[in-house]
């Protein structure tokens, strides 16, 4: 009896293991300690089928950029939300299309999802360059919304908007500037709000392209270019220096940093210029995806863009959240798509 006891004793302890668990960390490689859910909380997957095993997320830039280091920060709270690991995977290169084509052509299943910037979902379609289009993809959600400026070297003369618009006509309307390279959202904006600020169409801008962010800032401060479009979270560190200023931001929209640090940063939009591009980065997935997982997945960013160490780990890196629910994303990349071809219409980019 004594011995039957203890069988009994030992088989109740393993259930109750069994029952208690542990889940994996957001990352997808090692195992940690699910922390423990406020009381009366629930997590989206709660009741449901999905997800059942892990989740892979294809970030369609290289790893250490912004969006990578967004990712990972919230797939990390993610994972912890719907009980399974998530796994960043990065998969770089074609303007972010060879990632975005791998997501396009995955299984349906909600297993394997993208996260990327709106250029390769709305743009580089409408350029026949792709083998898929926007209707190709299920969006998720809207993650943040990447914030675009015009800048000049610290101890440039110019100081606002209005004195750039008066150089460009001192030199004529001809004129070249630093960027990331054309057909893009930082090139876009900018000749967006050209065709307000010169609404004659006498501007011939050159887009001059870099490598990047850090390299147009150099070109600034060297005194190579007289300004440049940069992403606002790529020049924090820059701003913050003092090396170089923000002159204006499209959209209508000023980071918080920038408010709390003092720092000039007026939006378009308040100066008075239209501004319809939006740089939108978020989850997507192929098209076929089960209503269910689209919503687990999209309630559990949410959820995780609520939490205070989630949301101090964004803010180092210079970003906000800017949650979207799965239609409000969806009808924000359908509007961009004819913006967009206007945009390259007029650029030459697309001929007729």
């Amino acid at each position: 009896m004594k011995k039957l006891a203890a069988l009994l004793i030992s088989l109740a302890m393993i259930l109750a293991m069994a029952v208690t668990g542990c889940s994996s960390s957001g990352s997808g490689q090692t195992a940690s300690p699910q922390p423990s859910q406020p009381a009366g909380s629930q997590t989206p997957a709660a009741g449901g089928d999905y997800p059942k095993s892990s989740i892979q997320v294809v970030v369609t830039f290289s790893a250490g950029g912004g969006t990578d280091l967004f990712a990972r920060i919230v797939v990390d709270k993610m994972s912890q939300i719907v009980g399974v690991p998530i796994e960043v995977v990065n998969v770089p290169g074609g303007s972010a299309t060879i990632g975005t084509t791998q997501v396009a052509n995955a299984n349906t299943d909600g297993y394997t999802i993208g996260f990327s910037i709106s250029t390769p979902l709305c743009v580089t379609p409408l350029l026949g360059e792709t083998s898929y289009t926007l209707e190709d993809m299920q969006p998720i959600c809207n993650a943040y919304t990447v914030l675009h400026g015009i800048y000049v070297a610290a101890d440039s003369p110019i100081q606002d908007v209005d004195d750039l618009i008066a150089f460009i006509n001192e030199k004529g309307g001809t004129l070249s500037y630093a960027g990331s390279g054309t057909g893009n959202m930082q090139h876009m904006c900018l000749e967006e709000w050209a065709s307000q600020a010169d609404p004659e169409g006498t501007w011939n801008l050159t887009n001059v392209p870099y490598d990047g962010d850090p390299e147009e800032i150099v070109a600034l401060m060297s005194g190579e270019l007289p300004f440049a479009t940069l992403q606002v979270h790529g020049a924090k560190s820059a701003v913050e220096a003092g090396n170089v200023r923000c002159i204006m931001i499209f959209g209508d929209t000023t980071p918080q940093w920038m408010t709390d640090g003092g720092y000039f940063g007026p939006n378009s939009v308040e100066l008075g210029y239209e501004c319809r591009v939006k740089g939108l980065v978020g989850f997507y997935g192929p098209a076929g995806m089960s209503a269910d997982a689209v919503k687990v997945l999209s309630d559990a960013f949410h959820q995780a863009v609520q939490d205070e160490g989630v949301l101090e780990s964004i803010a180092n890196i210079g970003l906000e959240p800017d949650y979207r629910d799965t239609e409000a994303y969806t009808a924000g990349l359908e509007e961009l798509v004819p913006v967009a071809d206007d945009l390259l219409h007029q650029l030459g980019f697309i001929a007729g």
